[in-house]
């Protein structure tokens, strides 16, 4: 149940929400953190490909304080990362301070839709934390590294109770605990996150397809490029930890890459395939990019054109992708 204070939040406009620079002196106080999680599927089909705009309103509706919360929190470590602006960083810790000491997200969340959206934003948080965690105060980092662990707990007991399709969402588990055991400096999940993307490359056919992506009609191409980009983050954040997951399988995930590319390039493949139209990925989604033409620049002239789409700017993947590839944010130190 929210309180009045998180009605009020869902409210608001986002621009007040992410603070103009002349604003962050009086950060706005944050929300009361929401336990529980209300969510509902939306797809109306066999395929997961045909949306019902009334069931995808209502979802929308639900997750918004979650989605503005975390759009808030990522603008201003954004902030901190591109200009060193502290009070940009204060105001995002003390969010997810407050987040943390309400223990967000970890009361009733029932249906999966509302597991992948405790993901999804723990990926993010998670992320965000990363980016601030030089100016977080011992207590604000005693509050917040004790809260994403629980999350990220809770996260991996859902992907693996056995009765998960190990797809897209599986990948995002997989970013979601890579960025909290880099944030806290828990080995575990690292290791679990090491786990789930040795399990992703083995998805990954000689063909670069997934097979339960392909399932999914016309937004095939769209999901294998949903699935790609968590396994291009978590390369990534491997990177701060001088391991280069690119290579790992013989660099296996050059074929997913590289189907995608192709696929955004001249679906045709995929409409041969799946005998279906394809919704072609574009936008926020597509930040991944970034990073893996530095990775592998044989792919540099297929990606080309979709540069033209920066900044990239996703709070689930990590922010402004845009800024964290000009930042080398992901270098090995």
């Amino acid at each position: 149940m929210q309180d009045h204070q998180s009605k009020l939040f869902a409210t608001l406009p986002l621009a007040f929400l992410l603070c103009s620079g002349s604003a962050l002196a009086g950060c706005p106080p944050a929300p009361a953190g929401l336990r529980d999680i209300e969510a509902n599927s939306y797809y109306s089909d066999a395929h997961y490909s045909v949306i019902d705009p009334v069931l995808k309103a209502r979802n929308e509706a639900a997750v918004k304080p979650f989605s503005d919360y975390l759009s808030a929190v990522s603008a201003n470590a954004d902030r901190y990362l591109a200009s060193g602006d502290s009070a940009a960083a204060q105001c995002a810790l003390s969010w997810l301070d407050r987040w943390a000491v309400d223990g967000a997200m970890l009361g009733k969340v029932a249906s999966s839709q509302a597991q992948y959206e405790r993901k999804w934003t723990l990926a993010g948080v998670a992320l965000a934390y990363l980016k601030l965690r030089p100016q977080a105060e011992p207590a604000q980092r005693a509050h917040i590294e004790a809260w994403l662990p629980q999350l990220a707990d809770a996260a991996l007991a859902f992907a693996d109770n056995g009765r998960q399709a190990r797809n897209n969402h599986y990948y995002w588990v997989g970013l979601a605990v890579m960025a909290t055991g880099m944030a806290t400096g828990d080995a575990k999940y690292i290791k679990a996150a090491s786990r789930i993307y040795d399990t992703a490359l083995n998805d990954i056919g000689d063909d670069g397809s997934l097979p339960l992506e392909l399932n999914r009609a016309g937004r095939a191409l769209s999901y294998h490029n949903y699935a790609l980009a968590p396994l291009v983050m978590m390369a990534e954040l491997a990177n701060l930890n001088h391991e280069n997951w690119y290579q790992r399988q013989h660099g296996r995930l050059q074929k997913l890459a590289h189907l995608v590319l192709s696929g955004i390039a001249d679906p045709s493949w995929f409409v041969e395939k799946t005998g279906a139209q394809q919704e072609i990925p574009k936008g926020s989604i597509l930040g991944w990019i970034t990073f893996y033409r530095q990775a592998d620049p044989a792919l540099i002239p297929l990606s080309q054109e979709l540069m033209a789409q920066a900044p990239f700017r996703n709070p689930q993947l990590g922010g402004n992708l845009s800024l964290l590839a000009d930042k080398r944010f992901f270098e090995p130190r």
